[in-house]
């Protein structure tokens, strides 16, 4: 290991959709130390501390069976992706992903995230959600405060999502989602 740090995670893809973080951590922490990973469903992007070690299991990992049903994996340097917003104005809405979307319903993020402050809604949308505060700086600390916490065993990421006004009606949830 050293001290060069990837710019971008590792793709890991093509598994069960009931796959465990800790059975992907497991999977990739012999190539070196994890720094994150954010579980999709099927899919997954791993954090890897040194870029080398991220070489290192998408040579050792690519095409090699994983799980139950030995499905092989398709294991590559993610793509690059343009990210809108970054110094963007918080807002009171939040778009949250990587949580499990089998057993979370909408009561449990409310439990979640409520203790930031008081919610206007909160809605599930497949597999991911919108969290509204009625005040934006409740919003505010909850994204510093649960951005890459646990919910139900996962990794969740927690963004802003962009005013509508500033996309024609449109609201973006930052990085992730463009919805309409």
């Amino acid at each position: 290991m050293g001290d060069r740090r990837p710019e971008r995670p590792v793709f890991c893809g093509n598994f069960e959709y009931d796959a465990s973080e800790s059975s992907v951590l497991r999977l990739f922490e012999r190539f070196g130390r994890v720094q994150r990973i954010d579980m999709k469903t099927g899919f997954a992007f791993v954090y890897m501390e040194d870029e080398r070690d991220g070489q290192d299991a998408i040579r050792a990992l690519d095409r090699t069976e994983f799980g139950y049903k030995r499905r092989l994996l398709r294991v590559e340097w993610a793509k690059k992706m343009e990210v809108t917003g970054k110094n963007q104005a918080p807002t009171n809405t939040l778009f949250v992903v990587n949580f499990d979307v089998r057993n979370t319903r909408e009561s449990d993020i409310e439990r979640f995230f409520d203790k930031y402050g008081p919610l206007a809604r909160v809605e599930i949308k497949r597999n991911y959600a919108f969290v509204e505060y009625k005040e934006v700086d409740d919003a505010i600390e909850a994204q510093k405060r649960s951005h890459g916490g646990l919910m139900g065993g996962r990794t969740v990421t927690v963004e802003f999502v962009e005013s509508s006004r500033e996309k024609g009606g449109r609201c973006v949830a930052v990085s992730f989602v463009m919805c309409g």
